[in-house]
């Protein structure tokens, strides 16, 4: 278990953990459960289980997320009085996230990752901070990743295939694990983005997709890419079918690493701060585009992505723009985000991180674009946030937070109480306008 006086692995911060014999026996009853206790021997167990762990190189990894929130402003709508309510400023704890992750090597070119989340748990849904809730006796644990990745160029970097339940490759901040992200919440742009191409928040679906990384013969330039189909089946049919119209969504992205990669070898997903590891840049050019399903005659999103890192600070950000082809008529919005921290290092091996994080949507605002929009299914409005806060990290796996989160959101000619928007919709309360937040946090990773 990572101790917060010590610096473990700081060369590579992106892995979530390594073998965490104190949290093995948690994770692996909640995905095999037909794994009692007295499997889980020491280094020197000779059980068929310790054995099978062994062989197949599987490790498990834990990540939780606690917040700390008090909100002020948060208003919600009556719908007898046609007006807007203030409620009173509270404040809320909550389980923002938490991840149970396997992995395993069990062949030297064929791994397989399957991760477990139990999110937003003790969230009060009249709080500023974003998402639904899942409170009661039982909060609910739910399927988050779920692949193998082939390696087909043995000994090489240069192709790989991932089939599975993955999330869809485009966005920078999508692709950030939500734990590794350096904003006190992940820019909410990213769901913007996902409810777009996917209909939904999770972002992820069952697919295919081919990937890989190739570096010039001096390791100064590198270049990576993904090429994704999958099958987002969330329009109709109860969310279980396309309709009676169906396509693929078709995904790609191609990065170009200037300096240091993001990493000497391929892998899924992003990361933001390196701690001084890294000293190079990334661009990026990501697409998707789906053709006619139910929901849409056309839907795609093509944009920017952009990493640099120096030993004292670090930028990233995406820009996105939307387009969806209904009946109605085109719908066209904009979303992305930019952030900047600094890393200020401290006695005894902390790091303190300021950050500024700033993101956007721009949807149709004109009476006549939000009503095509809402025919499309689309998102419309204006909304934006500005988290402006510090992180102070024990190790890469153990910080703490303090941020203040401001919020500001735009109906245009359209009624906000039935907008499609963030600001203007929270899950399991209806219309709100939401407020701003204080939020203090903590994230562990085992």
């Amino acid at each position: 278990m990572l101790l917060p006086g010590r610096l473990i692995r700081w060369a590579r911060p992106q892995v979530p953990g390594k073998s965490a014999i104190a949290m093995l026996g948690t994770v692996l009853l909640l995905f095999l459960p037909f794994a009692g206790p007295g499997h889980l021997g020491a280094q020197g167990d000779t059980s068929a289980l310790g054995r099978l762990l062994k062989t197949y190189q599987i490790k498990a990894s834990i990540g939780l997320q606690f917040w700390g929130t008090y909100t002020r402003g948060m208003q919600v709508y009556d719908a007898t009085t046609n007006a807007y309510a203030a409620v009173d400023d509270r404040l809320n704890t909550q389980l923002r996230r938490s991840r149970f992750t396997l992995r395993g090597q069990p062949y030297p070119t064929l791994g397989f990752q399957l991760t477990a989340a139990g999110d937003l748990v003790g969230h009060d849904v009249l709080s500023a901070t974003e998402g639904g809730g899942n409170n009661g006796n039982t909060p609910k644990l739910a399927l988050w990743n779920a692949l193998v990745n082939w390696q087909l160029t043995p000994r090489r970097e240069h192709l790989f295939l991932t089939a599975g339940y993955f999330l869809n490759p485009v966005g920078r901040e999508s692709n950030t694990p939500a734990v590794r992200s350096t904003s006190f919440e992940k820019a909410w742009s990213q769901n913007y983005l996902r409810r777009h191409l996917m209909g939904f928040g999770g972002g992820r679906a069952m697919g295919l997709m081919l990937g890989g990384q190739v570096s010039d013969a001096a390791a100064k330039h590198h270049l990576s890419y993904q090429l994704a189909m999958q099958n987002p089946v969330f329009a109709a049919y109860a969310g279980n079918s396309t309709g009676a119209s169906a396509s693929p969504l078709l995904s790609g992205k191609v990065a170009l690493h200037f300096g240091d990669p993001e990493s000497k070898s391929y892998r899924l997903g992003h990361q933001v701060n390196y701690f001084g590891k890294r000293k190079g840049l990334t661009l990026a050019l990501a697409a998707a585009h789906q053709s006619k399903t139910d929901a849409f005659s056309e839907n795609a999103a093509y944009g920017l992505e952009l990493l640099y890192n120096h030993p004292a600070f670090h930028v990233d950000g995406d820009y996105f723009l939307l387009t969806r082809h209904g009946d109605a008529g085109n719908t066209e919005a904009a979303t992305g985000y930019l952030r900047i921290g600094k890393n200020i290092n401290l006695p005894r091996q902390r790091v303190l991180e300021p950050v500024a994080s700033y993101w956007i949507f721009r949807g149709p605002t004109s009476a006549e674009d939000i009503a095509v929009a809402t025919s499309n299914g689309s998102l419309a409005g204006d909304d934006s946030g500005l988290d402006l806060g510090a992180n102070l990290y024990f190790n890469p796996n153990l910080k703490l937070s303090l941020f203040y989160a401001l919020r500001s959101g735009n109906a245009g000619e359209g009624n906000p109480a039935t907008l499609a928007n963030n600001y203007f919709q929270q899950s399991g309360a209806g219309a709100i306008q939401r407020g701003d937040y204080v939020g203090t946090g903590l994230v562990a990773i085992f």
